[in-house]
């Protein structure tokens, strides 16, 4: 009697005691966490499989005691729960309205958990490597390591970055650098906030052998969703570069910056780009450029294949332009 009733117990404190629950056309039930549907793909959060997709059309129907947002052609709606329905291949939505009204779970577009606001620490971040090696006519060696963490704290965002990279050709090192950035942002309204930003980058082959970027300016967060997220910001940099042959350059720069992602197919793919643009006051520098496209294959959900295409691009009056483009595959995990 004891042992059941502490089991009756775990299951009331059970965090998925009060889950959303799928119900798919060959009967069988899936207990979770919905955290999104998006052309025709919902995403479930299960204790013991992790994230499971699910084609909508394999629905039968669907429960959420969670508030959603529900997208339909040109219109949203903010959803207090989802009720199950009696009618296959919908649901019925409850808005605050004396009933609840029927859905086909065809028309729905997207349905996501509305971004709360952030009171509590929130951290999200991954970390990638690439290793490829090539033994032939030609031998080749190449090893980047890159990460990078978000942790925001009700109006403060704390963003830390880190890359290393290494190439070697027939075992003669043609690449060699690291770099590391500190973002710090406040965000004094809803979307808008203030950046300060600082960068390092230390390049044992190239021509600029060391480079500090420190700078402040306003950013903007236009969505930021379940789904995906998009901001830009604009700052007032002060560079300082030393080139390999010790020369020093000092100068004050216009940044502008924005970050993109995108989940795609519910949360199996993530597509992402970032970019930074300097124009300098160094009338020998015309423009800076340091831009990244990549794609994430979501294998579970913390671990993903990843292709990512790399672009570091200076235009100067002089001979010392520099023009790299590197494209690279390997495997990350997110957190």
């Amino acid at each position: 009697m004891f042992y059941r009733l502490l089991a009756a117990l775990a299951l009331v404190v059970s965090p998925l005691a009060i889950a959303d629950t799928v119900w798919l056309d060959n009967g069988d039930r899936i207990t979770g966490r919905i955290e999104l549907l998006d052309r025709g793909r919902l995403v479930v959060f299960t204790e013991f499989a992790g994230e499971v997709t699910i084609d909508v059309n394999r629905i039968r129907t669907l429960e959420s005691d969670q508030p959603l947002l529900v997208k339909r052609a040109d219109q949203a709606e903010s959803a207090l729960s989802i009720l199950p329905s009696t009618v296959p291949g919908q649901i019925r939505v409850v808005n605050g309205l004396p009933d609840a009204y029927e859905v086909t779970l065809g028309s729905i577009d997207q349905m996501m958990v509305p971004q709360p606001l952030i009171k509590d620490w929130l951290l999200e971040g991954n970390a990638d490597v690439a290793v490829f090696i090539k033994e032939g006519q030609v031998d080749e060696r190449d090893l980047a390591l890159r990460g990078k963490t978000r942790v925001r704290h009700g109006d403060w965002r704390h963003s830390l970055a880190g890359n290393f990279e290494r190439y070697y050709l027939d075992d003669v090192k043609n690449r060699d650098l690291w770099q590391t950035s500190y973002d710090l942002s406040w965000f004094f309204d809803e979307q808008w906030f203030l950046q300060s930003a600082w960068n390092y980058q230390r390049d044992r082959i190239g021509w600029v052998s060391r480079r500090t970027q420190l700078g402040i300016g306003p950013g903007y967060e236009w969505w930021n969703t379940t789904l995906s997220r998009f901001e830009t910001a604009a700052r007032i940099d002060r560079v300082e570069m030393v080139e390999r042959d010790g020369t020093e350059r000092e100068f004050e720069a216009l940044g502008l910056e924005w970050d993109f992602r995108r989940y795609m197919l519910g949360k199996r793919f993530e597509l992402f780009h970032r970019a930074e643009t300097l124009i300098p006051s160094d009338p020998s520098v015309r423009y800076i450029i340091d831009t990244e496209l990549g794609l994430r294959y979501m294998l579970n959900s913390w671990a993903s294949l990843n292709l990512l295409t790399e672009w570091d691009y200076t235009d100067s009056t002089t001979d010392a332009d520099i023009d790299d483009i590197r494209y690279r595959f390997g495997l990350g995990i997110s957190w």
